[in-house]
């Protein structure tokens, strides 16, 4: 039986599928891994190019991803992510490292490492990017654990998750 959040997911990509050529659509994917050795929280966000620059032009930056100075462009894309990209332990904000960025044509993958978290840990993880550009964006949300991997569809309405490692 394919379950509600399956079922959302399919009506999403389907949906993509179908309208995309028409109209734009607006969706980011994180994927989580929690590598139990390590006690950390591995994390490549994937979104597309365009959209961040928009962002970053509504707030009156000019920032061109292909061409700025890595130092410049990861400073600004930490200091956003940061504000918007937020996982709590014990309702405390825990910090991250950006670990660097590549470029895939429009698409730009991040990748984010989070240090201290155990398997016995329950985090509340909250997926603001690119919501106060777009009503209608999408953040996806893959969790690979060591015994499940769930996904997440998160919107305008729904910005936070519970997220349970054991």
């Amino acid at each position: 039986m394919i379950s509600k959040l399956n079922k959302s997911l399919l009506i999403v990509f389907f949906s993509i599928f179908i309208f995309g050529f028409a109209h734009k659509f607006y969706v980011s994917v994180f994927i989580i891994e929690h590598n139990e050795t390590n006690k950390t929280l591995e994390i490549t966000s994937q979104v597309f190019v365009d959209d961040l620059e928009m962002m970053f032009r509504n707030k009156n930056i000019e920032l061109d991803i292909y061409s700025t100075s890595d130092i410049i462009s990861d400073s600004l894309i930490l200091d956003y992510f940061k504000s918007v990209f937020k996982i709590k332990k014990n309702s405390e904000i825990l910090k991250y490292e950006f670990l660097g960025k590549e470029l895939f044509d429009d698409i730009l993958n991040c990748y984010i490492e989070v240090k201290d978290v155990n398997y016995e840990d329950s985090l509340i993880i909250q997926n603001k990017l690119l919501l106060d550009l777009y009503e209608s964006q999408k953040n996806i949300i893959h969790f690979r654990g060591k015994n499940e991997n769930k996904s997440f569809l998160m919107n305008y309405k729904k910005t936070e998750i519970q997220l349970n490692l054991r």
